[in-house]
């Protein structure tokens, strides 16, 4: 090793979090990008304006020797970020993209090795699992509102099912074999996190219980109210034949401006809820999954198995509708169906549309960072380190 590479490595850990959808991405990505996270003791480095989602397609890209996607070519890669953390001298580097839950482990290893281990000590991949039924119901509610899916719950249910996509244990455990000790998954159980934060929690596991001084920041990306989901059902279904990647931007941003509603923030909503019968199938289904999964990495405490049990105190006997005529009149839906028109005729007008909605997110990441950038901190690093 030479004295350059070795210096380059000294005490410098990467931290990588891969996820998994629904538990808290959005939360701990948001607080990293503006600065909320400030470890007292050491160094921290978070290299992105909001996540690292868009590396999905240089990995992809480099794994399969196929050219790079024409929107990732005029941004920093692999190689340029791997030039950043080398060129760092901070004690931690933290990336976060819950995108990374669908590559394949050993593939991701070799692409940690390729480009990042030379240039760290060590590396840290950390994941969170949310239980299962709780999983099942939250992204089929956030499918709906990014216009990924149409059908029923137990639609939703059936296909994933088939795909094995919320079988966790054998996922699981490829990335324990990929990365061995260097592997930590906890469970997105609220009583099992730190503080009953995800922040709080992560800190405390990535940076080696270094002490961290959290800035409390407004939640986003919470679940709509039923009524407001039916909205973004009724108004997606006029973007069925565009590109996903408008659908979820758009879904996005509708949604953030709905969260900004003060009465819809204050007035309780109906929540999607799960029915009984649809809970009885998912236990059925996944409680072996939930067993291996406690026994393999939660040295055999029911933390999975009893939130399988839990959702049952929280479902409904008859299933919720899911079918937007039946929350809308017909003169509501007739004024829908005037503002989506004119929405998609808007967004046929050629323009870079999901870069646009994306820069919304963007912005309100800045606004977020500007106010506390001036805020006094604790007893530390000086560096501005974010």
């Amino acid at each position: 090793m030479t004295d350059q590479v070795a210096q380059s490595q000294s005490s410098k850990t990467l931290v990588i979090h891969i996820g998994d959808h629904k538990t808290g991405t959005t939360t701990l990505q948001n607080a990293f990008a503006v600065g909320a996270v400030r470890p007292q003791t050491v160094e921290l480095l978070y290299p992105a304006k909001l996540n690292h989602n868009y590396l999905m397609g240089f990995i992809k890209s480099h794994l399969e020797k196929t050219p790079l996607p024409a929107h990732l070519r005029k941004k920093p890669g692999l190689e340029e970020l791997a030039s950043e953390i080398a060129d760092s001298t901070a004690d931690y580097i933290v990336l976060s993209g819950e995108v990374f839950e669908n590559i394949p482990a050993a593939g991701f290893r070799t692409v940690v090795d390729h480009f990042f281990r030379p240039h760290v000590s060590r590396i840290h991949i950390i994941a969170y699992v949310r239980p299962h039924a709780e999983r099942i119901l939250s992204s089929f509610g956030e499918q709906i509102k990014i216009g990924w899916f149409n059908q029923t719950m137990q639609a939703f249910y059936d296909k994933n099912l088939a795909s094995r996509r919320f079988h966790y244990a054998p996922r699981f455990e490829k990335w324990r074999a990929a990365f061995g000790p260097d592997f930590t998954l906890r469970p997105m159980v609220r009583s099992q996190l730190r503080g009953g934060s995800v922040i709080e929690d992560f800190a405390h596991v990535a940076f080696d219980e270094q002490p961290c001084e959290f800035i409390e920041l407004e939640s986003e990306n919470e679940a709509l109210g039923l009524r407001e989901l039916m909205f973004l059902k009724h108004v997606q279904s006029t973007f069925d034949e565009t590109g996903q990647w408008l659908r979820h931007t758009l879904g996005w941003e509708m949604a953030r401006r709905i969260g900004q509603i003060p009465m819809l923030r204050e007035a309780p909503q109906e929540k999607l809820r799960m029915d009984t019968g649809l809970w009885a199938q998912i236990q059925k289904s996944y409680r072996k999954d939930a067993a291996a999964l406690d026994k393999m990495f939660f040295e055999d405490a029911p933390i999975l198995q009893d939130a399988l049990d839990a959702m049952q105190a929280r479902t409904i006997e008859t299933p919720q509708s899911v079918d937007p005529k039946d929350y809308f009149t017909p003169e509501e839906q007739r004024n829908l169906d005037v503002m989506a028109a004119m929405m998609m005729d808007m967004l046929n007008v050629q323009h870079k549309w999901p870069a646009y909605f994306h820069r919304h997110r963007l912005q309100d990441v800045h606004r977020r960072k500007t106010a506390i950038t001036d805020r006094p901190q604790a007893d530390g690093p000086k560096k501005d380190t974010l």
